[in-house]
């Protein structure tokens, strides 16, 4: 056996185990990493406060009748529809109060003042009569209306929405 052998041997193995812990220690090195996180909350609450006038007719026939219907709604000037928000003092408020089925709100300082001066030519007329001819055999039946119309309602939603992002990235 050479002289050099066992010491070649030696260092063949210090390589290797060099080599080994070289690849282990870059397998492990845990680098740089970078987390962003972002994100937003909304809350949101809106009402819509919607009065509407006018008039409508309606008629419904069968068999030996007809209809004739009319309405016709003249309001005079000064008639006023006003929807406000906040006492005289400028206050309104709106408490939501959750439920197991939905929920609830109380509104307050949440007022409206409709003034509806009819004018003169406003008229309604609703009429059923009979057809020309008509057949004794056949059953008659009938309904006619001409009104005239007023709602308000208040609307309210109330909703939140939450968003998150998260962004993470190694080096």
């Amino acid at each position: 056996m050479n002289a050099y052998q066992p010491l070649s041997v030696l260092l063949s193995i210090l390589a290797i185990g060099m080599i080994m812990q070289l690849s282990t220690s870059a397998q492990e090195a845990p680098g740089l990493r970078e987390t962003r996180k972002s994100g937003s909350s909304q809350s949101t609450f809106s009402y819509r406060i919607q009065t509407t006038y006018g008039a409508t007719t309606s008629a419904q026939v069968s068999g030996n009748l007809k209809a004739e219907t009319e309405a016709v709604l003249k309001l005079k000037s000064g008639s006023k529809v006003t929807n406000k928000v906040g006492d005289d003092s400028g206050n309104a408020s709106a408490v939501f109060v959750a439920t197991p089925n939905g929920g609830n709100v109380e509104l307050k300082g949440i007022t409206g003042e409709n003034i509806f001066l009819i004018d003169d030519g406003t008229m309604f007329r609703a009429n059923l009569s009979t057809v020309d001819n008509p057949d004794p055999s056949v059953s008659s039946v009938g309904t006619a209306s001409a009104t005239a119309t007023h709602s308000t309602s208040v609307i309210v939603e109330k909703g939140s929405t939450t968003f998150e992002n998260y962004f993470e990235q190694t080096f």
